[in-house]
């Protein structure tokens, strides 16, 4: 009889996570990982609601929803949210006493003010990453806070500041002490995330090289998923580093590894496009294909059954072989070639263009072949961390001035028109609902589609209106005692907890829930929330967080295909500079700014990307490689190698490049000119030196008049971007 009830939760439970739909599924038969973090979580808003009524705290309820704000899914991203989160009240506090105290008695004057410090604030987030950007948002709507606290009692608003720093403090504090009781191996298990992130990594990036190798031109769409998640795995590998401890490198191992994951893609399309240009490629060139897609097929799944690094160590030593067999190959061609040079034979020249491709494509394979040992270097060291490892890896991420001084401006208006609803109607809650807007507006001012990121919010604040409601009307006037109120919160917290964690939209439901139900509810020592109050209070918060949102969609609203079509502006124009030599960047800083620029389409797509997107990020793939390309002819100038009209020819194409003015194949028709004059010197060279920047500017070259040649449409900037051959005539 025992065991009926279990076998039925082992069922569901199973059911769950199979994957198939099943009603409050997350509520009837939770994960035991998410169970643990509700119950825990929820004794945690307990503990510190407890503490601030003992204390006469005169909002108690703040301490508990500081607890569910900075509980996260990993103790990682629990203590740097904390850890931003105070550093962000703290200093929020001291510009609200500033502000109250240079503006008194203005409310003309607070606003505007108050809107310009919150724009700049958020503005300067967008710069930011991670929780380092939330505490920036923290200042702006902790200082608001502050100041329509104080408001009506000026003279208190030192003390209204230290109550907030206090209660803020102490939810913090409550959260992760518990959090650390129920933390045991947090190294190990930061280590075995951080393995598991840089391994389903790898395994998308060899099922989309494989697939590019095999001739299948979709092989990196089909990798969408991955193109689109690298940039937020690097940014999760910070929270790794937390829970590992100081002095360790292992997270900056992480990021290069994921950028050498990108580099890997890069070099597969570069490969795939020199095997079409020699096809049919060499027998032996074929074979080694052959061999390293057989490795790619078995090395995701060798490093996933090896817990130790004899897997990962025992592939480098494969991919290593492989590339000095690459290198032989090239060094035998290469002697082949020198031998038909000095026979000097017009019959011959054919043999010696086939063996230069051959050179080029050797090359081009040990290149491909760097970066996947590379990747296994970085993911090696993840694993075995040592102090004596000073290995540092800077992302530069790039400065988008554009968006962030849209977010300033929607964040600065929602403030206004906030502050302009309270002058208007003297609601006695007016400040309420201004503080509101601006927590909302600031909040989300950060993300790049504000809607979408807030979608959830609303509703999770009308979730808890309605729980709230029931609480103070109907449960809470019946109990007497502090127990009998934590009693009675317990369910729809943990509830909100256990939806904190579920899968799909209901998370940002979930987190408004969490954080507005204390503050709906009131819990105070000698009172509970009132009729007249809750009916002033709730709607307040409501309208306030409702106009928060709508104020994204009012002001600079966010369109997915404008911002497709900037981003195209800022690739190309990135390639026009990079081509006139004033902007310049290592190969490994234009890869992740690359990146972060394909990631940022694939969010904007959605769920159910069409057409028209997957040729933008095959154009984006592109302006990668060809962003590369131009990297690698300048290194070729600069060696100083060449003749002058050899110079002349590369530099003219970078000129051409630099002068990209609508639709064009001039990049194109220079790259086959340069291709043309370079081949026949690259003929008759004999000096070892020259004739290897030729062979490396001849393989830039194919490359670039393929990528100008197919993607001439992508490069146009003057216009929406559109496929003729689409049939609804997609645009954007």
């Amino acid at each position: 009889m025992v065991s009926f009830p279990l076998q039925w939760y082992r069922a569901l439970h199973a059911k769950i996570h199979s994957g198939s739909s099943f009603p409050l599924a997350w509520l009837i038969a939770p994960a035991p990982a998410d169970l643990g973090f509700a119950l825990r979580t929820t004794i945690a808003a307990f503990i510190a609601l407890s503490l601030a009524l003992w204390m006469e705290m005169d909002s108690p309820q703040w301490a508990a929803m500081t607890t569910w704000i900075v509980a996260q899914n990993s103790r990682g991203q629990s203590l740097s949210k904390a850890k931003w989160r105070l550093i962000g009240t703290c200093i929020g506090a001291v510009a609200g006493i500033a502000f109250l105290a240079a503006l008194p008695q203005e409310p003309g004057l607070v606003f505007p003010f108050l809107a310009i410090w919150a724009g700049g604030c958020c503005a300067i987030a967008t710069f930011l990453r991670n929780f380092r950007s939330y505490a920036l948002v923290l200042v702006s709507f902790t200082t608001t806070i502050i100041v329509l606290s104080a408001a009506n009692q000026p003279d208190n608003v030192f003390m209204i500041a230290l109550s907030r720093t206090t209660y803020i403090t102490l939810g913090i504090v409550c959260e992760s002490l518990l959090a650390a009781l129920f933390a045991p191996r947090l190294e190990h298990m930061a280590q075995q995330e951080m393995r598991e992130r840089l391994l389903g990594a790898l395994q998308g990036a060899c099922t989309g090289v494989q697939g590019l190798l095999r001739n299948q031109p979709d092989g990196l769409l089909r990798s969408r998923a991955l193109l689109g998640s690298i940039p937020s795995l690097a940014d999760q590998t910070e929270f790794s580093e937390i829970e590992m401890g100081p002095h360790n490198h292992a997270g900056d191992h992480a990021r290069a590894s994921l950028n050498a994951v990108f580099a890997f893609l890069a070099r597969s399309m570069t490969l795939r496009i020199h095997m079409q240009a020699a096809t049919p490629v060499p027998p032996d060139f074929q074979q080694a294909i052959d061999d390293i897609s057989a490795l790619l097929t078995a090395l995701p799944t060798e490093l996933e059954q090896d817990a130790t690094i004899t897997a990962a160590t025992r592939a480098r030593a494969q991919i290593r072989l492989y590339r000095t067999r690459s290198q032989q190959r090239g060094i035998e061609r290469l002697a082949k070639f020198q031998s038909l040079q000095q026979q000097d034979a017009p019959t011959l020249q054919q043999q010696q263009r086939d063996l230069l491709e051959g050179r080029i494509l050797e090359s081009a394979l040990a290149k491909l072949l760097m970066e996947l040992d590379l990747v296994l270097e970085h993911f090696i060291a993840t694993q075995t961390p040592s102090r004596s490892d000073h290995f540092r890896f800077d992302r530069h991420s790039e400065k988008d001035v554009l968006l962030a001084t849209n977010n300033g401006i929607r964040s600065a208006a929602a403030i206004c028109a906030g502050g302009l609803i309270w002058e208007i109607t003297a609601w006695p809650d007016g400040s309420t609902l201004a503080m509101f807007v601006a927590v909302t507006s600031t909040r989300f001012s950060s993300f790049e589609d504000p809607v979408h990121a807030a979608s959830g919010f609303f509703r999770g604040a009308v979730w808890t209106a309605i729980i709230s409601f029931i609480l103070s009307f109907v449960v809470l006037p019946q109990q007497s005692g502090v127990e009998t109120l934590l009693a009675s919160l317990f369910f729809p917290m943990l509830v909100g907890g256990l939806a904190l964690r579920a899968p799909g939209s209901i998370a940002g439901t979930a987190a408004a829930y969490n954080n507005f139900l204390p503050f709906m509810v009131g819990p105070a020592n000698h009172s509970r929330m009132d009729e007249i109050t809750w009916f002033n209070t709730t709607p307040a918060v409501v309208l306030g967080i409702g106009l928060g949102i709508w104020a994204f969609r009012l002001v600079l609203p966010f369109d997915p295909a404008e911002e497709r079509w900037r981003l195209r502006r800022k690739m190309v124009r990135d390639l026009r500079l990079m081509a006139k030599g004033r902007l310049t960047f290592t190969s490994a800083q234009w890869i992740a700014r690359s990146g972060d620029r394909l990631a940022q389409i694939i969010r904007h797509a959605g769920t159910h990307p069409n057409a028209l997107v997957e040729a933008y990020l095959t154009g984006a793939m592109s302006a990668m490689t060809t962003g590369l390309l131009i990297l690698r002819l300048h290194n070729v100038l600069s060696h100083k190698l060449l003749s002058v009209d050899q110079h002349q020819k590369i530099a003219h194409v970078l000129e051409t490049i630099s002068q990209i003015k609508g639709y064009t194949q001039a990049p194109a028709l220079a790259s086959a000119q340069a291709m043309r004059a370079l081949l026949p010197a690259a003929m008759t060279e004999r000096n070892l030196s020259q004739q290897i920047d030729l062979i490396r500017a001849i393989g830039a070259l194919e490359v670039l008049r393929h990528e100008f040649t197919a993607h001439a449409t992508f490069m146009d900037i003057t216009r929406r971007f559109h496929l003729a051959d689409a049939p609804d005539r997609l645009t954007a």
